[in-house]
């Protein structure tokens, strides 16, 4: 497969599809789904974002653009770097290889 293909990540010698991306970013907002950095009713209420449509991200359903991310972020009480930080986490240790 080719490192450059349009439709893949390359990220530290692992291919990331899509759908993956949108998975793994899902399952860092629904780790955080209810603590005081994220709750999605309240999140959704402050940033015009639909509930069902937040739900559906954190299921994998959904991906979102760079705007959505930075008004999920403006309406919890974390940053988008932060979000993003714990991204690279989750798919660092999704990417990791098996001992």
């Amino acid at each position: 497969m080719d490192k450059h293909d349009e439709r893949l990540l390359w990220l530290g010698g692992t291919h990331i599809d899509e759908a993956t991306l949108n998975r793994v970013f899902g399952r860092v907002l629904a780790k955080l789904r209810g603590s005081d950095d994220f709750n999605p009713t309240r999140t959704a209420q402050h940033s015009g974002l639909d509930r069902a449509f937040l739900y559906a991200i954190e299921r994998g359903e959904k991906g979102i653009s760079l705007f959505t991310l930075f008004r999920i972020a403006s309406a919890s009480k974390l940053s988008a770097a932060d979000i993003v930080r714990r991204l690279e986490q989750e798919l660092a240790s999704e990417t990791e290889p098996a001992p």
